[in-house]
């Protein structure tokens, strides 16, 4: 009976650390989620997949482009995502649906938080335009004569975990600037020569001064010597 103890005690401490380590790991793995963004996509008579695309769950990834649908029923352009770990943007500049103007989409997400720039919301009858949520800036309907969507249209969606993508390379702290090191002569050193000439040297254009005559000796004075 000890023994069975012993190994019952054994089995659920094993049980334990197991269903402890998943518990650890499951943050771990919620933060690696892989962030998406896509500029627009559509459903029902003039399928469009999803366009342009991009996904990552580490440095940020970035596509554009532009979409429309075959039968005509949409254009799209200016289309930008961008995506990244804990990061993700969406942004349709135009968007014309049924020859009308949507005007600009655009959806953000970071750390798991999503914010739009939507278009106003539209019902005529023949066109439904609904504005953000669900991670789609925008979703537009094209009505048929009973009311209910013949196409639908997605634009600017996002999703990302948390986290944030890993920072651009910058170069590292300390490093030197282009100025000159301290002590570096200028171009104008101290001292510079004045422009005067030294002292008995001879000016350009003026006359030399020209040696005292030698004593002329005259009858009845003879000069001095010794």
């Amino acid at each position: 009976m000890v023994r069975n103890r012993t190994r019952s005690t054994r089995t659920v401490l094993v049980a334990s650390t197991t269903a402890l380590v998943l518990a650890t790991a499951a943050p771990a793995d919620a933060a690696a989620t892989t962030s998406t963004a896509y500029g627009i996509s559509a459903s029902g008579v003039d399928k469009v997949a999803p366009t342009p695309v991009v996904s990552s769950n580490g440095a940020v990834k970035t596509a554009s482009g532009s979409a429309a649908g075959s039968a005509g029923t949409f254009q799209a352009s200016g289309i930008t995502v961008r995506a990244g770990a804990g990061f993700a943007e969406a942004t349709v500049a135009s968007l014309v649906v049924g020859g009308k103007s949507i005007g600009r989409a655009s959806a953000t997400c970071k750390d798991g938080k999503v914010s739009y720039n939507s278009p106003p919301a539209v019902n005529t009858g023949k066109l439904r335009v609904r504005p953000g949520g669900g991670g789609a800036a925008a979703v537009v309907e094209i009505l048929g004569a009973d009311g209910h969507a013949v196409e639908t249209i997605t634009v600017a969606v996002v999703k990302c975990g948390t986290g944030a993508p890993p920072p651009t390379q910058q170069p590292p702290t300390g490093q030197p600037t282009q100025q000159p090191p301290t002590g570096q002569p200028t171009h104008q050193p101290g001292g510079k020569p004045s422009k005067q000439p030294p002292t008995g040297t001879h000016r350009p254009g003026s006359t030399p001064d020209k040696p005292a005559p030698p004593p002329v000796p005259r009858d009845g004075h003879h000069p001095v010597t010794g």
